[in-house]
Formats: C-alpha cells, structure tokens, sequence
C-alpha cells in the first residue's frame, strides 16, 4: 500500500496536492523507504514463527 502510495506521489503528474516537485520527490521515497522496512518487519516476524 506504501509503496503505491509512493509510487503515485513521484509520477502522478496532477497530484492534488499543493508539493513541489522536490517535495512530491522526497515524500514518495520516504514512502517507499517505510513499505520496505515494513515488509522487512513482516519477513522476520514471519520467519521467528518457524
């Protein structure tokens, strides 16, 4: 969901949203750096149940 998120924020062209390209930039990849520790979190707490 994060990273989608992320994803629209950088390449969503008319995003309604009032951000600078700068902005809109290191907001998606703040996002997308959060999916992955996220899905980090999910695989090891997966792994510590085997």
């Amino acid at each position: 969901m994060y990273l989608g998120l992320g994803l629209m924020i950088i390449f969503w062209k008319t995003l309604p949203l009032p951000l600078s390209r700068n902005q809109r930039l290191a907001l998606g990849i703040i996002l997308i750096v959060y999916s992955f520790i996220r899905f980090y979190r999910l695989w090891q707490q997966q792994n510590d149940r085997d």
